[in-house]
């Protein structure tokens, strides 16, 4: 899922920037010091780790975009690309351009970068976590407004795999769909065996009666089922018992410290909603400004 924009992320970003410059884009203090009649020099600023552990990183040609929003003559070089490693004290990229574009651009800037490349990092500890296993980690919907490309994009950086992105683009049965329907045999009853659309059809079971009637009525119609806050024996069984018919997926209060054990149910997948809303940020800042003639 390599990142490329759209007219959404567009008008995210430029929310963002309405956010902090105003309309018009205005940084009273910088065009104060740094009047465009004399701001005849260009200048250098370069993001570094302080982060006291590596992290991964996320957020690079965003920041591309962010900066060519605010000046054509803005250039971003990096060693890195999405999904690498930074280790504390390197320098992630350099940024040139002049001095109103640089400091109009620094929070926002460091606010995205900040918080996709701590998605990442996340999504890679959790995957690190079960490298000799199957399991896939995925991501939820539980991500920030505005930002769900974003936060998915960074999950993938983080070696994780995206769920689905909104309510359009699978069939997911959750417990408040079963409990509104009457019950998961109505579900599977009412579920249409074919899929127009071919979406992906799965199904939350909470119990293993329920998983039993997704058996009974099911096969033929599901991809997967989900199996939510399971102990995990009960998961362990029920991950047996589908393999070879559904797909299985772990969910519900999933850490770093239980996803082993997730993983060693035989699930196929584990989603974790703490990867988007529980990441929080890593440390990065701008710095090393430097006067550059303009050619």
């Amino acid at each position: 899922m390599p990142w490329q924009p759209d007219p959404l992320d567009i008008s995210v970003l430029n929310l963002a920037l309405d956010e902090d410059l105003g309309s018009p884009w205005c940084d009273v203090t910088t065009e104060l010091l740094f009047p465009l009649a004399t701001n005849t020099q260009r200048h250098q600023a370069k993001i570094v780790s302080k982060h006291p552990e590596p992290i991964a990183i996320c957020g690079i040609e965003w920041l591309r975009l962010l900066f060519t929003r605010l000046s054509s003559h803005c250039d971003i070089q990096s060693s890195y690309i999405d999904g690498q490693q930074l280790v504390p004290g390197a320098e992630l990229l350099t940024i040139t351009g002049d001095a109103q574009t640089l400091l109009k651009g620094e929070r926002t800037a460091l606010n995205y970068l900040r918080h996709l490349c701590a998605i990442a990092t996340l999504t890679a500890r959790y995957v690190d976590r079960v490298k000799d296993s199957s399991l896939k980690i995925l991501d939820t919907r539980k991500t920030s407004p505005g930002l769900r490309r974003l936060e998915k994009y960074a999950v993938h950086c983080g070696g994780g795999v995206n769920h689905r992105m909104g309510l359009y683009d699978a069939i997911m049965v959750k417990d408040t769909h079963v409990d509104m329907s009457g019950g998961m045999k109505r579900v599977m009853e009412v579920l249409p065996r074919l899929n127009p659309q071919s979406l992906p059809v799965i199904i939350e079971v909470r119990t293993r009666q329920e998983l039993d009637e997704v058996f009974a009525l099911g096969q033929k119609k599901v991809n997967r089922v989900l199996l939510d806050n399971m102990p995990l024996l009960t998961m362990q069984h029920c991950a047996a018992d589908c393999r070879g018919i559904f797909e299985t997926e772990a969910s519900g209060n999933i850490t770093l410290n239980t996803i082993a054990a997730v993983a060693a149910t035989g699930v196929d997948y584990a989603s974790i909603g703490e990867l988007t809303y529980g990441a929080g940020q890593v440390d990065l800042s701008m710095r090393g400004y430097q006067n550059y003639s303009m050619s």
